[in-house]
């Protein structure tokens, strides 16, 4: 099988990782992976570093599209590639053409789209696609409630991260070591994300929290170096007096995520527009259970599961649902407990490559 993944972006997040590890799944089950990139691009750079085929196009620009266009087109009719994964909207455009203008009586593999964050946007060429892949229910209701046509096609595909050892007992008493937070006691709970993941919420939610553990720290981890997105946050901390409450670490290593996670007593989320949330399951793996609002696509990982709790309502009601598992030291380590076995039996890397695996072969067999 022969399979092609575009993302045509500039930076490097979490839907890049996710390619990168799907790429390691698919290769690691005999598939041939390659990669379409922007020249230049981190994605260029990073995925060249798997040692899989990179194939650049030039940067954005009409003359540039031209040339990216008549690559593409090259490319698809050369290499006739079994599935052509486009993994970011703004690439449906380009690519269904050069899809198009490669094969216009069909017939050569299969066009897939890939769909991580909530979009209500209308999306051209939408229907040149053969499947569109949804990362959530959140997700794939947002996008067909703007493309009807698009729900007769869909199918929910889960993300995956590479599961640690099982926490130790240590994770599972309230005052151990810190260690990324050294010093700091109990309760720590903490939100990691980009500061437009409403976080507003959350420090409204801090007062009540007060009142039953004046000694709470909340940990925000990400980068807090656009004023623009974590001003209005600091200006919210100010005006309700809650500055010795807060923590912000800025952007850290990936590789000591695991530590932050192992650190907080509980995660939380106020975002409500979550297209899924890998962070959540890293959190989970770590024997950390969630609370989040009854909304977006982390309600699929945790909806029927005792790993975490869904809250309906607002800062009120999200405080009184952290406080009662803070208070509960028992449940809240039995929740810790469940969401490493949930994350070994449902979203290891391993699990996420054989769910596309499966429906890349179904797709195929569909078509003969």
């Amino acid at each position: 099988m022969k399979v092609l993944l575009i993302n045509n972006d500039k930076g490097w997040s979490g839907g890049q990782e996710h390619l990168k590890d799907l790429a390691a799944e698919l290769t690691g089950n005999g598939a041939e992976v390659r990669f379409l990139v922007r020249a230049g691009s981190k994605s260029d750079l990073r995925f060249r570093e798997t040692g899989l085929p990179v194939h650049p196009l030039p940067g954005h620009g009409p003359l540039n599209d031209v040339i990216a266009f008549c690559r593409l087109v090259r490319l698809l009719r050369r290499e006739r590639f079994d599935i052509v994964s486009v993994n970011r909207e703004h690439d449906l455009l380009l690519s269904a053409l050069a899809w198009k203008a490669a094969f216009p009586f069909g017939g050569e593999g299969k066009f897939i789209v890939n769909y991580h964050i909530g979009t209500a946007r209308k999306q051209p060429l939408l229907s040149t696609a053969d499947a569109v892949v949804c990362i959530s229910r959140h997700v794939r209701d947002k996008l067909c409630a703007a493309n009807p046509a698009a729900a007769d096609k869909s199918v929910i595909l889960y993300h995956g991260i590479a599961l640690p050892a099982p926490p130790t007992e240590e994770k599972f008493k309230p005052g151990r070591e810190r260690l990324f937070f050294r010093g700091e006691s109990f309760p720590l709970i903490g939100m990691l994300g980009e500061f437009w993941k409403n976080q507003v919420e959350l420090v409204e939610a801090v007062p009540f929290l007060r009142e039953e553990f004046p000694g709470l720290k909340v940990a925000f981890v990400g980068d807090n170096s656009d004023q623009g997105l974590v001003g209005p946050v600091l200006d919210r901390i100010r005006r309700l007096g809650l500055e010795a409450s807060f923590i912000f670490t800025g952007r850290i290593p990936r590789e000591r995520i695991p530590e932050v996670f192992y650190d907080f007593d509980l995660s939380v989320s106020t975002h409500r527009n979550e297209g899924y949330g890998i962070a959540h399951l890293e959190s989970l793996a770590a024997g950390t259970p969630l609370v989040a609002f009854n909304e977006g696509g982390l309600v699929d990982i945790l909806e029927g599961e005792d790993a975490g709790l869904l809250v309906d309502g607002g800062p009120g009601e999200f405080a009184a649902t952290v406080a009662g598992l803070l208070r509960d030291h028992d449940r809240r380590f039995a929740m810790g407990r469940r969401g490493y076995r949930l994350v070994a039996e449902r979203y290891s890397l391993r699990a996420m490559g054989a769910r596309y695996l499966e429906f890349y072969r179904s797709l195929l067999e569909g078509s003969e």
